[in-house]
């Protein structure tokens, strides 16, 4: 009787001896990342990024920069946070970083602000950073619009050129975390890289894994830039309806059709060579 009571209890403790061995196991593994789910990163199912509202700024200019995004799962996204952040500058002459610049040659971000469309509620938030806009949105329902809108303020001493705008989100879908981010984010080898080595059925013909993302969305931009001088084309236009109209008056003239014409003409000559004359009596003395 002993011996069974004692081979009863050895097998409890063998039992939760193995359970707790197990669970110490599977604690000490790494979190894994969420694996890419063809729904969420399908390009015509991720967040729609459109309607962009891009300022075109002479230096000491403001304007607003805003754009659209469109829910199109079929779900409610929680914990949805966006950033728009200018990154990058370019002209014909040369390219750089933001971070490139001095401060005072940068265009800047404030009065960040958003609006859905569902209650046409206006939410504003400070940008506490002047490169970079947050939207921190909360929850997007399924068909849902809001409008981002952010300004866009220069100085007389920001430089030309474009800016480039690169946007992440970050949300919450059924109980899992996602990140999407836009191209500005990579550079050119690992973008080569994800679009190259793609396994076969990757949304959108893209290695999300490569580049550790659930999603693609666009990049933008706005310009800065003095106008050019209009008073060339003005000169242009003055000159060529000028010669336009002598052109006209000297085939009237071969003609021979219009004696009232020939007299004037005759006459403007002689005037003409009467200044000139004028002119040279002058210079010679």
């Amino acid at each position: 009787m002993k011996l069974v009571l004692k081979g009863a209890l050895f097998d409890v403790i063998m039992k939760r001896l193995l359970g707790l061995i197990m669970m110490i196991a599977l604690l000490s593994q790494p979190l894994v990342k969420s694996e890419i789910d063809s729904y969420v990163s399908h390009p015509g199912n991720i967040p729609d990024f459109h309607n962009f509202n891009t300022p075109q700024l002479v230096p000491g200019e403001n304007g607003d920069f805003s754009l659209d995004v469109l829910n199109r799962y079929n779900e409610t996204l929680e914990n949805v946070v966006i950033e728009a952040e200018v990154y990058h500058r370019a002209d014909i002459d040369e390219s750089e970083t933001l971070a490139d610049i001095p401060s005072k040659e940068r265009p800047y971000i404030s009065n960040t602000k958003w609006v859905s469309n569902l209650d046409e509620m206006e939410t504003t938030q400070d940008a506490s950073d002047t490169k970079k806009a947050t939207f921190d949105v909360g929850e997007l329902e399924s068909n849902e619009t809001i409008t981002l809108e952010f300004r866009i303020e220069t100085k007389e001493e920001t430089k030309e050129g474009t800016y480039f705008v690169r946007f992440s989100m970050s949300f919450m879908h059924n109980d899992t975390e996602r990140q999407m981010q836009s191209r500005g984010h990579w550079s050119m080898e690992l973008w080569e890289n994800a679009t190259t080595n793609v396994p076969e059925g990757s949304p959108g013909n893209i290695n999300l894994d490569v580049l550790g993302v659930d999603g693609i969305i666009p990049d933008s931009s706005f310009g800065v830039k003095k106008p050019i001088p209009k008073w060339p084309l003005y000169l242009l236009i003055t000159l060529t309806i000028v010669f336009a109209g002598l052109s006209v008056i000297f085939y009237l003239e071969e003609e021979g059709n219009y004696p009232e014409l020939n007299k004037w003409l005759q006459k403007q000559r002689g005037k003409l060579n009467e200044l000139r004359l004028r002119f040279k009596y002058r210079k010679s003395s």
